[in-house]
């Protein structure tokens, strides 16, 4: 075996002890990485490319970042278009419109596995082409949400490493019981043991060591508002829990504030960014939240869910929006996201011209189309749809092939091409 390959100890050992990992923990050795190395790597370089950028990005000094979830690779691509410093793909969207199955499905799991995945590769192939026909030189890079990893640690190193092959740079794994999962806004949350959930978290860094991606790996935690845990087994869980058991056979929370900084303490050696997902927009939580994990993790970089699930209308005055990313900021949230953007924005559009065209109002696609061409203006560029598919990219292939002067090239007589 030569020295170079991808599994030499020697490599593992530099790989692992680089200032990147300086302030992680690892509960294996680097043997162990090497043990499941195959001799030369086998990912699409997408992921350890973006893994690095998004890094850079999230350790920049008085700069946070802030992204939209993409419903749809449409919605990422028009993200890409306007040079987003990274694309969000929420598990909530994935369920709802970009899921593999047969069905749009609420927040419960309930869609297959490797929708994800599937749906990061087809955002990264469609940006890919995107990137050809505009030449940039690279693409943003994707934070994906991961669930409660479908299952246990099996199913945790089986899903990063689906993502990490589909281009992802950064995973985020929920502290909740995978089988009873929830949207964080939901009830019936059912959250799981701290050495449980660590546990987790070493099976996803473990399969981006095997697979050599530094993917930025998330830990969030949903026991501010969860009311049951599965055990009182672990030490540190049990000041927070009642003794007595529901019907369903779990341990209430009594403490849920204390028990969530508790959790991200514990969680905050083992994940690049720390998460606490909440039911209100909260500035006052956030404030104290970052305190404590700082305090002991100065560091430690913070994430935060700027949710639609929040009546935002109704919480703040326009002042006071205007400032509020700015606050969590300054406490230190370096990653903010809006996790349904794309959901309520594809919905609500839809609706308006639905509700304008009904009955044959064709002023109703006038309208649309007089507000894509003013938006032509600033650079929007999908008003030629054929185009902004990938039409541009296979004309290239057609001349290539037949020749410019080939009477089978789409383009020339299009009507895209001569009344747009």
């Amino acid at each position: 075996m030569s020295s170079d390959s991808f599994n030499d100890l020697t490599q593992i050992n530099k790989y692992i002890e680089s200032d990147r990992w300086k302030d992680l923990n690892r509960k294996y050795l680097p043997e162990d990485i090497q043990k499941l190395r195959a001799p030369f790597k086998t990912i699409s370089p997408i992921s350890e490319r973006g893994a690095s950028k998004l890094w850079k990005l999230l350790n920049q000094k008085e700069h946070f970042i802030s992204g939209l979830g993409a419903s749809t690779a449409q919605q990422a691509l028009q993200m890409f278009n306007l040079d987003y410093e990274f694309i969000y793909v929420s598990g909530w969207q994935v369920a709802a419109e970009s899921n593999n199955g047969i069905n749009t499905y609420p927040d419960l799991s309930l869609y297959p596995s490797n929708s994800g995945p599937n749906f990061v590769e087809k955002i990264n192939n469609t940006m890919l082409q995107k990137m050809v026909e505009l030449k940039k030189i690279e693409v943003p890079p994707i934070i994906a949400d991961a669930e409660s990893g479908f299952g246990g640690v099996y199913n945790v190193f089986n899903l990063t490493s689906q993502f990490i092959h589909s281009g992802i740079a950064g995973l985020h794994f929920e502290d909740q019981l995978a089988s009873e999962k929830k949207c964080g806004h939901m009830g019936g949350k059912v959250v799981i043991p701290t050495h449980e959930y660590i546990n987790k978290l070493t099976s996803a860094r473990l399969a981006s060591d095997v697979l050599g991606s530094p993917i930025v790996l998330i830990a969030r935690t949903d026991s501010l508002n969860a009311k049951l845990m599965t055990s009182d087994f672990d030490e540190s869980d049990k000041p927070y829990l009642s003794n007595k058991r529901t019907a369903d056979g779990y341990y209430p929370i009594e403490k849920n504030h204390e028990m969530a900084i508790s959790k991200s303490l514990s969680y905050a050696e083992y994940a690049d960014v720390i998460w606490c997902e909440t039911n209100t927009p909260d500035l006052g939580f956030a404030k104290e939240f970052a305190s404590e994990i700082r305090k002991h993790y100065p560091d430690k970089i913070l994430a935060y869910n700027c949710s639609p699930s929040f009546n935002w209308t109704d919480k703040f005055a326009d002042e006071e929006i205007i400032k509020f990313q700015q606050s969590l900021a300054d406490f230190g949230y370096s990653l903010q996201f809006v996790s349904l953007a794309g959901f309520h924005s594809m919905a609500s559009s839809m609706y308006e011209l639905a509700k304008n065209y009904k009955g044959g109002n064709m002023k109703a696609i006038v309208d649309l189309q007089k507000n894509e061409l003013e938006l032509s203006k600033d650079g929007y560029t999908a008003i030629k749809h054929q185009q902004e598919v990938g039409g541009d990219y296979y004309e290239s292939i057609g001349e290539i092939v037949m020749g410019s002067d080939s009477k089978l090239l789409s383009k020339k007589d299009s009507t895209e091409e001569q009344q747009f």
